[in-house]
């Protein structure tokens, strides 16, 4: 009779040990796994950034004369295609290139030429500066973002996104902070500040420094055109709500000049004044504004419009949102149609992020202290003497009385792309 093998299995204890050890080799190698695949699928993100650059340049320059009169500088928003938008319409065909299409996000061509971007690539909004990667993030493009610190103290004004977020002054006037990019030039990388340096000031001309022009203009580098000083009174006024009604606007921005230069007082970074004097045209005459003893600038509202490409605005011409403005003429239908109505649906969110309640109209953050509804730009309006052009915080290029004291001071500033990237 044959014996029976007695067959020798794991103990308990030795089966816990197997599993104990799996998991052990399981928590170490998982996480490193993931870690390549997130570095393959990043690394596949900025590839196909540096194919989408390299293919605008090349397209632009091969079919130049077939876009013809097409203005291919400036900035650009970009759809689900990977194509430049001029308002909502496409100004070329889909681009040819190898790689994986950005689905949205924004660039800034200089004579056809990819210098800024932000590129939402799967996962991954990837950002440039003259052509070259500057930051890889998870998440969607809203702007061109960089960081810097306009009061750093060893000349070196770049920073990080850890460092603006550690930063508890990062909504006031120093330390590091956001700023979105919206043209290049020669001059310079010109860029806005995310958030207002101070919420509301006493109007775009206080009736005091209206009536003080002439002692303070030189102070704020204001010149008036063919030497003539304006004559006029201010008129301030109020309606029946209080709400302010007056003001006249053609002495210039003194009052919002004087707390620009108050605010970026203790600025360090180099600003390029030299790209900085801008000729107004206002009621009865007009004036200059030289910026060369500032540390930063108002933005002009030909610059914003010129961001949104709307073709047939000017500063006679009706408000506008900013989503609505596709380059028609219809200033009474589609300019003034409210199409961003959810946190984060605006395509030029970061022009009025950080204003009181913007969140409703599509901006993607509210960190406002004080109850600022919007910035003065240093444009009056041309046909009606007490109205100023201004950015609103329902995402709007907006007219409102000059003597309105709930819009505060929004920096420009223009730098080097080594103050940029370290």
């Amino acid at each position: 009779m044959r014996k029976s093998r007695k067959i020798k299995a794991f103990t308990l204890i030795e089966l816990l040990a197997i599993i104990v050890i799996l998991a052990i080799i399981a928590v170490i190698t998982v996480p490193i796994i993931l870690n390549i695949i997130e570095n393959s699928r990043k690394g596949a993100a900025i590839d196909s950034a540096y194919g989408y650059r390299d293919a605008v340049n090349q397209y632009y320059i091969s079919e130049l004369t077939k876009i013809g009169e097409k203005d291919l500088d400036g900035f650009f928003n970009l759809n689900s295609n990977g194509e430049l938008l001029n308002g909502s319409n496409p100004v070329s065909t889909v681009i040819p290139f190898t790689g994986k299409a950005p689905e949205g996000g924004s660039v800034v061509l200089d004579e056809g030429t990819l210098e800024a971007a932000c590129l939402t690539i799967g996962d991954y909004k990837v950002t440039m500066i003259g052509g070259e990667v500057y930051s890889t993030e998870k998440g969607k493009c809203n702007g061109i973002e960089v960081y810097l610190n306009p009061t750093s103290e060893d000349g070196n004004p770049s920073c990080t996104e850890e460092e603006y977020n550690n930063n508890d002054k990062k909504l006031e006037k120093e330390g590091c902070m956001k700023w979105y990019v919206y043209d290049v030039s020669d001059n310079g990388y010109t860029m806005i500040l995310d958030h207002n340096t101070t919420a509301t000031i006493d109007g775009w001309i206080s009736e005091s420094d209206y009536n003080n022009a002439e002692n303070i203009e030189s102070t704020y580098g204001v010149t008036y055109l063919n030497n003539s000083f304006p004559s006029g009174e201010y008129n301030a006024g109020t309606d029946e709500n209080g709400n302010s009604t007056g003001g006249n606007n053609n002495k210039g921005p003194l009052t919002a000049l004087r707390v620009l230069k108050e605010d970026t007082e203790g600025w360090t970074i180099q600003n390029r004044t030299d790209s900085y004097t801008a000729t107004i045209d206002a009621i009865g005459n007009g004036y200059t504004i030289n910026y060369e003893d500032y540390k930063a600038k108002l933005i002009s509202a030909e610059e914003v419009n010129s961001i949104v490409r709307n073709g047939n605005w000017d500063t006679s011409k009706e408000w506008y949102y900013l989503d609505g403005a596709y380059s028609t003429s219809d200033t009474n239908g589609k300019w003034q149609t409210k199409v961003a109505n959810s946190q984060g649906a605006s395509n030029y969110a970061w022009l009025f992020n950080n204003l009181n309640g913007c969140e409703n109209s599509g901006c993607d953050t509210d960190l406002s202290i004080e109850k600022e509804n919007g910035y003065w730009t240093s444009t009056p309006r041309i046909d009606v003497s007490n109205h100023v052009w201004g950015v609103y915080n329902i995402g709007t290029l907006y007219c409102r009385y000059l003597n309105d004291s709930t819009r505060g001071i929004r920096p420009v500033i223009t730098v080097k792309k080594s103050d940029i990237v370290s």
